[in-house]
């Protein structure tokens, strides 16, 4: 039997970093998911966030995403309401 070498080639260039989600980016689409089931997917249709149990920070980030709307004067997350614009409602729809 005869013996020969065999070479693995290697990638050229440098290896690209593997995309890790961030906690908050996943936190502010389960907002938009719980919104999509709070009203049924309907446009511009407001809920609260009583009971949703999430934080500013994802709330924060779904706003800044373009995905919900806000409404309401306190500071309080429960009391807010809040609709899906038509881009949230396709991500969660999407996401699904």
């Amino acid at each position: 039997m005869a013996n020969s070498t065999f070479n693995i080639a290697q990638p050229k260039g440098t290896p690209k970093a593997a995309k890790i989600a961030d906690t908050t980016e996943i936190a502010a689409r389960n907002v938009v998911y719980k919104l999509l089931d709070a009203t049924v997917g309907q446009p511009m249709r407001w809920a609260t966030f009583h009971r949703m149990y999430e934080s500013r920070a994802a709330i924060a980030r779904a706003v800044e995403r373009g995905w919900i709307i806000l409404w309401g004067t306190s500071g309080r997350p429960l009391e807010l309401k809040a609709a899906l614009t038509d881009e949230g409602r396709r991500l969660a729809r999407k996401g699904r």
